[in-house]
């Protein structure tokens, strides 16, 4: 199924109106009805109104406006029969072909360079495949196009690109139009649409999507998750799983050795503080709960966490529980509040559990601090590190086993003033800073670039003086309900409505005292081991009797380039 989207060329050009201009139509749902309220814009004429309540709007467009440009129209890329036709509007574009299993284990890339402007036809199997259905991404520059691809056959491979003749393939592949505007259409909860109309004199319907954020997935493969997989017998390909019955932590230890052999299941990099899933899931959830959606009120996170029974946990298993974390105070060495920011709450889902005891909270950021075991990297100078031999990166900031990672802390010239303890001034440093960005950009991945872009931003932005995570922090702390889209990026979700929303009022220490439920006494640390964590087992969940919505029963466990497996 081809994601719909439009390669615009660029063309100067004059076209004139000789009579009124009034562009009129309506905006509809799915259904047929009318929306009220979407904004309707039009991008050159610089003109916008909203619509009625049957969804219907007008623009007059004043006879003086002349359309600065006019544009080329080519249809979206076509999967026709095993052949991707697509073209390219740029005269140097990186386009990208990949192949991936329909679970998203990338296989290879069938096309990974720049092409000029043109249009081109490829079959994106190029190597011998089992009969199965694969997945397509075509990428051109930022904008991604999926399909589906069944493959019934080990044969007829070709790794040949063709540039097809442009009048010959303009017949059958384009649909030209001549564009003096685009109408976007936007509205809260619906995906915005961008039209190109070849006149202002005009009436149309606009249709709007409901939106639904891209890192929505399918739930966690139960394949994955069990410690022995109910109803299967090793190597029976008609049992259950196919006979594949048990998987691997990534970590060895704690893993048995005997395991070498089995599928390596790691941490996800999408739960990472500022992973792009977990930036976009607090802007969905802000829109959804009538929170700042421009300003979301929290981060999104994960933490390791042993149960506090009697305090803020009230079970044995913390797993895929929320908490709202205040930070009240940072760790000695630190400079204080006022002159340091308190850093923007967090609300955090607990993904593991024997972590740092019942009263703190281990964050996961990029360059966090191995801490007991690690399968990030193959690191000689970590005594606990997978004896797998497999890895999510490939490169890997110098840990120094025990210090918590990339920190602030650790650069005495840079970032300290060569003073005890650090002022504010030194921190904000350009030298602090750069010395920062230095340490977290040796985080390199080998297959996945998104995993080496969040790594480092979570690196980056976790030492920043407004969001200074990467250190400890002493904590007021609450249970609340975990935020719709927090779980959709987890994969874990529990039915406990009877627990209360977010506070998006509490953002201080003196907020949480002035609300009278938050906790004190607790604190945080920082990780980042890439072990799979406890919460991604189904038996530290639904063993545990955590009332478990349906199919969303644990957290993702990912492979070692940081895709999901899921059902």
């Amino acid at each position: 199924m081809s994601t719909k989207s439009l390669c615009v060329l660029f063309l100067s050009g004059v076209f004139f109106l000789s009579h009124s201009q009034v562009l009129s139509g309506k905006v509809i749902n799915k259904q047929g009805a009318g929306i009220e309220g979407a904004l309707v814009e039009l991008s050159n004429a610089n003109l916008s109104t909203t619509t009625a309540g049957d969804g219907s709007f007008s623009i007059t467009v004043p006879m003086s406006t002349k359309p600065g440009v006019i544009r080329k129209i080519y249809r979206a890329p076509e999967l026709r029969g095993n052949t991707l036709h697509f073209a390219v509007s740029d005269n140097s574009a990186h386009v990208t072909v990949s192949v991936y299993t329909l679970n998203g284990k990338f296989i290879y890339n069938a096309l990974d360079r720049k092409l000029g402007a043109g249009f081109y036809s490829l079959n994106p199997i190029s190597r011998p495949l089992k009969a199965n259905i694969y997945a397509v991404k075509l990428q051109i520059g930022n904008e991604s196009t999926f399909f589906k691809l069944p493959w019934m056959k080990e044969m007829n491979l070709s790794d040949l690109l063709r540039k097809g003749n442009r009048a010959e393939t303009v017949r059958t592949l384009t649909k030209r139009m001549v564009a003096v505007d685009n109408v976007r259409v936007s509205k809260t909860g619906y995906n915005a649409v961008s039209i190109p109309v070849g006149t202002y004199d005009t009436t149309m319907t606009i249709t709007l999507e409901p939106y639904t954020p891209s890192y929505h997935i399918n739930p966690p493969d139960p394949c994955y998750s069990r410690f022995y997989v109910d109803g299967c017998i090793e190597g029976d390909p008609n049992s259950a799983c196919g006979g594949r019955c048990r998987v691997a932590n990534s970590c060895s230890p704690p893993e048995d050795p005997s395991k070498a052999n089995l599928p390596k299941t790691f941490i996800c990099p999408r739960f990472m503080l500022f992973s792009t899933e977990m930036l976009q899931a607090a802007k969905d959830d802000a829109m959804l709960y009538g929170w700042d959606a421009d300003d979301p009120p929290f981060n999104y996170g994960v933490v390791g966490h042993d149960p506090d029974i009697g305090g803020v946990d009230d079970g044995p298993s913390s797993c895929c529980q929320c908490y709202q974390i205040v930070f009240e105070e940072p760790e000695p060495s630190s400079p204080k509040p006022p002159e340091l920011p308190y850093p923007k709450p967090l609300i955090v889902q607990s993904f593991n559990t024997a972590a740092s005891g019942p009263y703190g909270f281990d964050v996961f950021m990029g360059a966090g601090g191995y801490g007991a075991f690690n399968s990030c990297y193959d690191d000689p100078d970590f005594g606990n590190t997978s004896n797998f031999d497999e890895f999510i990166y490939d490169k890997y900031p110098y840990q120094n086993p025990g210090s918590g990672g990339i920190s602030f802390l650790r650069y005495e010239a840079e970032c300290r003033g060569n003073a005890w303890p650090p002022t504010i001034d030194a921190l904000q440093s350009t030298a602090c800073q750069e010395k920062i960005k230095e340490m977290c950009n040796q985080a390199l991945v080998s297959s996945n670039p998104q995993v080496t872009e969040d790594t480092r931003r979570s690196c980056i932005e976790s030492n920043k003086p407004g969001s200074l995570y990467h250190q400890n922090w002493k904590v007021m702390v609450k249970r609340v309900r975990c935020p719709d889209n927090l779980t959709r990026v987890t994969g874990c979700r529990l039915s406990e409505n009877h627990l209360p929303l977010p506070f998006p009022e509490v953002q201080t220490p003196a907020d949480a005292t002035a609300n009278g439920t938050f906790r004190s006494g607790y604190h945080t640390t920082t990780m980042q081991d890439c072990c799979k964590p406890t919460c991604a087992w189904t038996n530290w969940v639904g063993d545990y009797n955590l009332p478990v919505d349906g199919e969303w029963n644990a957290f993702y466990s990912c492979d070692k380039n940081g895709i999901p497996f899921t059902k």
